[in-house]
């Protein structure tokens, strides 16, 4: 049924089975029109703008609606398959028995018993043992010896504890738990010294009883002088029995071999497949990279897979079941301002890594190092990575990757750098949601220190549950991650290193507070990377991981709270940290929006702590060839804010923008302009992020560039509540007024833009 503002009854207004066919095919191949799609149809099918938009909307809404019906039946009908199973397993574990004896099974208290006296029991062959490796000289295990002989004065004085025999090899020692189960004795405890065992006129690991028991003058005459090596003495002088137990005890110590055997033997298998996954990958990689046909096409001005030709040339499958699972796919290409062999470094080193792409990368780990690689160019280098992405906002959700990264020289001068992912048992999550197909890049040298850098993407996803509202056409619809993001983030950074490496010193005023040497203007920038890598993870919080205490105290559905206890991390101040965030829509470009905010003369329209009053600008240091892309050094002149330095880096592309500030006292931020190091500085950033709305898009100019209409703005504000970590509560007072000082900065930011309602 329609709106009532349409006119007429609803049963007037239905469409025709031929019009309802014609926009059941539209919809098809573009069930998101924007609004000069609408109008099309709506003249090709002569109907009102109203009408194509709320046929559109209600078709949405049942597909929805559909799926979500398929969900509760798949999701019923695995319930029902689990319970049917549960009780399958219970009536069999009812009616177990026995495949050994035929018995019925033992309970769990008799069982627990067994369990006891075969520990006790295998404890004692470890006793038994270690008196036998103790005393190869003189070729009687422990229980037999005589009391009174191994407490005669002087016999036991000063005498180091014996070694093991040399041909003898003592392994790691195993885990308990595999100790017990096979009955190994682990190495620790055969070589402890124990002189407490009491001696037993039986041995029931030999089998058979000892008729009797060697007098002292016996074993003072089968004792060799001290110092004496055993190997020198006769054979006929050493018990006919000593061979026999010292085999039996290697017997025991090479089980543990055989065990490290399969260990090695199961590690290199997995290391082998491993590198197995990794060259497949790299060769689809390339397949990918080098042909645009058949498997790309140009959808809205970018290069999209094909997913009938990928399936039917390659092979490839679904990885992520689910009826929301999606596939994300992108190719594109740039040239950077960076040598080739250090780009290659820079993506094999994991902490450059995360310093090329920071707004993107949050966290990345190393698993293991399973190829160096050559050195020099690192071909041939495979590494297991467990890394952490996130952009834009608090409500978009985090992507947890745990993949092979491949490096491969394919030519001079030209490498591959391949990542695909693959099962952990350890870090898999209960339901995965992300799967990283092979994707990564090519990078070919060029001259001047140039080089060319062509990016494929390509993921299954299943997030649109997880992903705000807001953020649903940005990141579900809109190839958020994309080669575009990952290319455009690259060039940036590379120009910014490119300015950092410059020797040019930034002009400024004639306060004397500025930077006066190559030195600090690196300090200063190393500080501003510092601070927008920290604004990064922080906007991060859709893994509570991130921080040990994180607590969400309140989301009044505008502003999310969250309060986190810092003791470990050493770049931001100690304490209690409350960080307030918000997102908002706003009807202006991005370019609008993010021009408006960096512009100091008119930030004192919204800017809390400047009091109306524009800020100075003291020194400005270029990024990048944007004229957006720079760091700012701004004093504020509020009457009791006259001692606070901002320091501010943003930057502008073609996704989106950045904003991100932190205040300083004159005295830190002197310190940082002579140079210093100022990496023990403390930091505690705000800022804001910028995006396109993800579906008011036009296309404009000769390159048919994509510009949005509209802006998905995140403001974060951080502020320390307490300096004092130990403290479990916060003044909820204090909460509130931070939330309130969010909210009412959007307000003035809405006002000053014209767009209160």
């Amino acid at each position: 049924m329609y709106p009532s503002n349409l006119g007429g009854s609803g049963r007037g207004n239905r469409l025709n089975h031929a019009t309802v066919s014609k926009l059941e095919a539209i919809f098809r191949e573009c069930p998101y029109p924007n609004e000069n799609r609408r109008r099309q149809i709506s003249e090709e099918l002569e109907l009102s703008l109203n009408q194509v938009k709320f046929w559109f909307q209600n078709r949405k809404t049942k597909l929805k609606a559909i799926s979500e019906r398929i969900d509760n039946n798949a999701l019923r009908r695995e319930n029902e398959n689990i319970q049917s199973e549960n009780l399958l397993m219970r009536e069999s574990l009812q009616n177990a028995f026995c495949l050994s004896c035929g018995g019925l099974p033992v309970g769990s208290v008799e069982r627990k018993l067994q369990l006891q006296s075969l520990k006790a029991k295998n404890i004692q062959l470890a006793k038994e043992a270690r008196g036998r490796l103790l005393n190869p000289i003189v070729g009687l295990p422990s229980p037999y010896q005589h009391s009174h002989v191994l407490s005669t004065p002087g016999f036991n004085q000063d005498i180091p504890a014996p070694a093991p025999a040399l041909d003898c090899y003592i392994p790691d020692p195993p885990s308990d738990d595999v100790a017990l189960d096979y009955c190994i004795p682990t190495p620790a405890s055969v070589l402890a010294v124990d002189h407490s065992i009491p001696a037993l006129a039986s041995d029931p690991w030999l089998g058979q009883d000892i008729p009797h028991l060697p007098t002292l003058a016996t074993l003072d005459q089968d004792i060799p002088p001290l110092g004496q090596d055993t190997s020198t003495l006769p054979q006929d002088h050493m018990p006919k029995d000593l061979d026999q137990e010292l085999d039996a005890l290697r017997g025991i110590l090479n089980n543990d071999l055989i065990f490290q055997s399969i260990i090695n033997q199961r590690i290199d298998l997995d290391n082998a497949m491993m590198s197995q996954i990794a060259n497949n990958a790299i060769e689809e990689l390339i397949k990918l990279l080098d042909m645009n046909q058949p498997f790309w096409s140009i959808h809205d001005w970018k290069l999209v897979l094909k997913r009938d030709n990928y399936q039917s040339i390659l092979g490839r499958r679904h990885c992520l079941p689910g009826p929301h699972a999606r596939i994300e796919s992108s190719k594109d290409s740039r040239i950077v301002d960076m040598n080739a062999e250090q780009l290659v470094q820079m993506f094999m080193n994991l902490e450059k890594w995360v310093d090329l792409f920071p707004t993107i990368v949050t966290k990345a780990q190393t698993i293991q190092v399973l190829e160096n690689g050559l050195v020099g160019n690192r071909s041939g280098a495979l590494l297991l990575i467990n890394a952490e992405m996130h952009i834009l906002s608090h409500l978009v959700p985090t992507r947890q990757f745990y993949f092979l990264r491949y490096c491969k020289q394919i030519k001079e001068g030209v490498w591959v750098i391949g990542d695909v992912s693959i099962d952990s048992l350890e870090y898999k999550t209960i339901v995965p949601r992300i799967w990283r197909r092979p994707s990564g890049c090519l990078i070919q040298e060029m001259n001047h220190g140039l080089c060319k850098v062509s990016w494929v993407e390509h993921v299954e996803v299943d997030d649109k549950m997880q992903t705000h509202q807001l953020f649903t056409d940005v990141i579900c619809c809109n190839n958020a991650y994309g080669a575009e993001r990952w290319l455009s983030t690259l060039k940036r950074m590379c120009e910014r290193f490119a300015c950092a490496s410059a020797e040019t010193i930034p002009s400024c005023d004639e306060s004397g507070e500025a930077i006066l040497s190559l030195e600090g203007k690196k300090s200063v920038m190393h500080l501003a990377h510092r601070m927008v890598k920290t604004f990064c993870r922080t906007l991060d919080v859709s893994d509570c991981e991130n921080f040990p205490y994180l607590t969400r105290m309140m989301n009044n559905g505008e502003v999310t709270i969250i309060v986190r206890k810092n003791n470990s991390e050493q770049d931001v101040p100690q304490g209690l940290i409350l960080s307030a965030a918000t997102s908002f829509l706003l009807p202006h470009s991005p370019e609008n929006v993010f021009d408006f905010l960096i512009d100091n003369k008119k930030r004192a329209k919204w800017e809390p702590f400047w009091y109306g009053k524009p800020g100075h600008e003291i020194q400005r240091i270029s990024t990048g060839n944007n004229p957006g892309n720079f760091i700012s050094i701004t004093k504020a002149l509020g009457p009791s804010d006259n001692n606070m330095i901002v320091l501010q880096e943003s930057y502008a592309d073609g996704l989106g923008s950045m904003m991100v500030y932190s205040a300083f006292d004159t005295e830190t931020m002197n310190f940082a302009m002579r140079g210093e190091d100022t990496s023990q500085l403390l930091v505690l950033p705000s800022g804001f992020t910028i995006s396109g709305d993800g579906h008011s898009n036009a296309f404009e100019g000769q390159s048919r560039q994509v510009v949005s209409k509209g802006s998905l703005v995140t403001l974060m504000l951080q502020v320390l509540a307490s300096s004092t970590p130990s403290m479990d509560m916060i003044d909820m007072e204090f909460v509130g007024s931070v939330t309130t000082l969010v909210s009412s900065t959007v307000e003035k930011i809405k006002a000053a833009l014209n767009c209160s309602n």
